[in-house]
């Protein structure tokens, strides 16, 4: 029962942040290029940031949506356990190649690598079903009958 709780609890995590991003990414772009220290958008990066945005309050509604029945919706939780673990390597990257500084990227990086993992945790599987064992009748011997012709 822990396992449901804590799934859950995971999924509804992931659902407020998603939500969260979403939010900024889509109704306020320009505020993501002062998070990670950017360079002002233009506007085809404020459309792809604006998409980004979108795609995020999808992956909300999925964790929402697995939230509600974790067992139902199995393969929304590992999509999202995807998800978070690409999203982990693009990070990975991106610090590799010095791309961004690390003290934009740290905070982000540590938040999907702790979900990644607490999805797999915590992933719904179904516990065997206890079958019944039915006693075992014994085995009836019937006598045969003779024909009485013979």
């Amino acid at each position: 029962m822990k396992n449901g709780i804590m799934i859950r609890l995971v999924l509804l995590v992931v659902c407020a942040a998603n939500f969260y991003a979403a939010y900024l990414f889509f109704m306020t772009p320009e505020i993501i290029a002062d998070i990670f220290q950017l360079p002002p958008l233009d506007n085809v990066h404020n459309y792809l940031t604006m998409i980004i945005g979108a795609l995020l309050s999808v992956f909300g509604l999925g964790a929402l949506l697995a939230f509600a029945r974790p067992r139902k919706y199995g393969t929304i939780i590992i999509m999202l356990l995807l998800m978070h673990f690409m999203i982990f390597l693009i990070d990975v990257i991106v610090l590799a190649r010095g791309q961004m500084p690390w003290e934009a990227i740290l905070p982000e990086l540590v938040y999907f690598l702790i979900v990644s993992t607490a999805l797999v945790r915590w992933y719904p599987i179904n516990a065997p079903k206890k079958e019944e064992k039915k006693p075992e009748e014994p085995e009836v011997i019937k006598p045969e009958v003779l024909d009485p012709v013979e």
